[in-house]
């Protein structure tokens, strides 16, 4: 195949992978390791560094978790309290993440992704047997303080990647006392949409951000990550769990194949 016509088909598989990354973030998180690669790939020989494809990916899938922050609405009132601290712990974490990204070289940002990413995708399986056990030994109020604690630092990784961030924040949630995946998933939905946001604005401000792909994107994944969310609740949540993890160890594979593997 000669090289004008798999650029097309790159070109061709970017916006399906950014309204399924949008679909992805709602239901379960991760829908970078869909975007990213794609946008990779459709900016080969573009000049742009693998900071600035994060930077751009990062801008795009910010509207779909706005629309999924409506769809998710009703799922949120049982956690009203916890809303406000939850936000202004994810906007101090999404800062320090996105001065972080910038400042990150290139080929390092590659050989750190596979990692982040096994850690995450572990978390999330540890995540409900561990919550039903210090659901015994830890009063609300603890967990609170150490949930609002863990979510400024889980909240820099969303900041700085943001693939594999859902994982870490519905590990998160488990691991305080939240369990029921699409109270989770409301919750993770709300955190990333503060996160990100402030990274957004950080990589704007910056001029790190390749709007000529950033705007197809960002409408594709709006689209996915509100229809995902009308529809989410039809799905069994074992199955959903089942479906995060591979979807995390194999991605986490992919790129340490990528990283480490034959050059």
């Amino acid at each position: 195949m000669d090289s004008p016509t798999l650029h097309i088909l790159q070109l061709a598989w970017l916006p399906v992978a950014s309204c399924l990354a949008g679909a992805l973030n709602t239901i379960a998180g991760g829908g970078s390791f869909l975007s990213l690669p794609a946008l990779l790939n459709a900016m080969k020989g573009s000049g742009i560094g693998s900071v600035g494809a994060q930077a751009t990916n990062n801008v795009a899938l910010w509207p779909g978790q706005l629309t999924s922050v409506f769809a998710y609405r009703d799922d949120l009132k049982n956690h009203a309290k916890r809303l406000l601290p939850l936000s202004l712990s994810s906007l101090v974490g999404g800062l320090a993440g996105a001065w972080l990204l910038l400042i990150t070289p290139n080929s390092r940002f590659l050989y750190l992704l596979p990692w982040l990413l096994l850690f995450a995708a572990i978390m999330f399986v540890l995540s409900e047997p561990l919550g039903r056990w210090l659901q015994t030994r830890r009063n609300a109020s603890r967990s609170d303080f150490w949930l609002i604690v863990g979510m400024c630092v889980v909240s820099c990784y969303v900041g700085y990647f943001g693939a594999g961030g859902g994982f870490l924040v519905m590990a998160l949630f488990g691991l305080c006392g939240v369990t029921n995946i699409h109270e989770m998933n409301a919750l993770k939905v709300v955190t990333a949409t503060v996160s990100i946001g402030i990274a957004v604005f950080w990589f704007i401000y910056n001029g790190r951000v390749a709007w000529s792909y950033c705007w197809q994107m960002a409408i594709l994944a709006a689209i996915g990550g509100y229809v995902a969310a009308r529809y989410s609740k039809r799905l069994n949540q074992k199955l959903m769990r089942r479906l995060v993890a591979t979807i995390g160890f194999v991605t986490a594979a992919y790129f340490f194949y990528h990283a480490y593997g034959p050059k």
